[in-house]
């Protein structure tokens, strides 16, 4: 059911209301990551404390590791979001049904996250880009929804921003697509394999740089869009 019907004040309401709503699963989301990785426990006592604190932050690394990437991917997610609520002027159910699955994975990612960082095993690094990469493509099919001129639910939209709001969730499906296979490659001795698919995915922060780079020569895009 669309809105067209409502008066603009109400309807500029309800797009609030969804905006802020899924502002505030974003910050949850991501401050759940932090709480998720615990303090360890470590001898209060001279000389063995340094010697301890060292060896307790060393196996927490693929935790740290794990929060930075997760950090960075609910922070490009919520950045995409954030430019793809600006165009709407409109909304009807299906966007509401398509934005509540999108945040259903985004509440999921520290979970995810705190599974995969903990267990250098295959399966849980796996499902973890599972994760990210369903909110990837959710936020594509959320964006084409927005977009689709046929529900009449966005404004003016600039020469090559829809391709480029499709193009920066469809990039980090790429990267953690890759980072699978990266994993699964023979030949690896112990943990090795999960260690370099997950430092693999800081490529993130460089496939970005370089679309905005490309879009922007491209299109004229500004640093808001």
């Amino acid at each position: 059911m669309s809105t067209h019907q409502q008066p603009h004040g109400a309807q500029a309401f309800q797009l609030e209301r969804i905006a802020l709503f899924s502002d505030a699963v974003f910050a949850i989301a991501i401050t759940l990551l932090i709480i998720e990785i615990k303090v360890p426990p470590l001898p209060n006592t001279d000389p063995a404390f340094t010697h301890a604190y060292w060896e307790a932050l060393g196996e927490m690394f693929p935790e740290f590791l794990g929060f930075l990437i997760s950090f960075t991917v609910i922070g490009n997610y919520w950045r995409v979001h954030h430019a793809m609520f600006a165009y709407a002027i409109d909304y009807d159910r299906k966007l509401l049904r398509l934005n509540t699955t999108f945040l259903l994975m985004i509440v999921i990612l520290p979970f995810t996250t705190a599974f995969m960082s903990r267990y250098l095993l295959s399966q849980p690094f796996i499902l973890y880009c599972i994760n990210v990469m369903a909110a990837g493509l959710l936020q594509v099919r959320l964006w084409r929804h927005i977009t689709n001129s046929q529900h009449h639910l966005h404004g003016p939209i600039p020469k090559g921003i829809k391709a480029y709001r499709t193009a920066v969730p469809l990039a980090t499906v790429s990267c953690f697509l890759l980072a699978i296979f990266i994993h699964a490659l023979p030949g690896w001795k112990g943990n090795w394999g999960g260690l370099v698919a997950r430092i693999f995915l800081g490529s993130i922060f460089i496939v970005r740089i370089f679309l905005f780079r490309y879009f922007r020569k491209k299109y004229q895009l500004n640093q808001r869009d």
